[in-house]
């Protein structure tokens, strides 16, 4: 009798832990859920600003380049 008690404490409080984990991570996915992007952006308008970052990149880059062969020309 003493074994069957323990084993439904015992169950108890595992059936509790488990729960709790389930609702704890379901907890967690509705969060990441809910920092999704609320607004979309059109492909067009998405290639316009990457086209944008690259020129300003590679204009850096130029930049760079120049000042590299300033400081390694003997």
């Amino acid at each position: 009798m003493e074994h069957v008690i323990v084993v439904v404490i015992a169950a108890v409080t595992g059936g509790g832990w488990l729960t709790s984990k389930f609702f704890n991570r379901l907890h967690e996915l509705e969060g990441k859920i809910d920092r999704l992007p609320v607004e979309y952006v059109l492909k067009l308008d998405y290639i316009r600003e990457m086209e944008k970052m690259n020129g300003a990149f590679n204009t850096i880059n130029a930049k760079l380049d120049k000042l590299m062969e300033k400081f390694l020309k003997p």
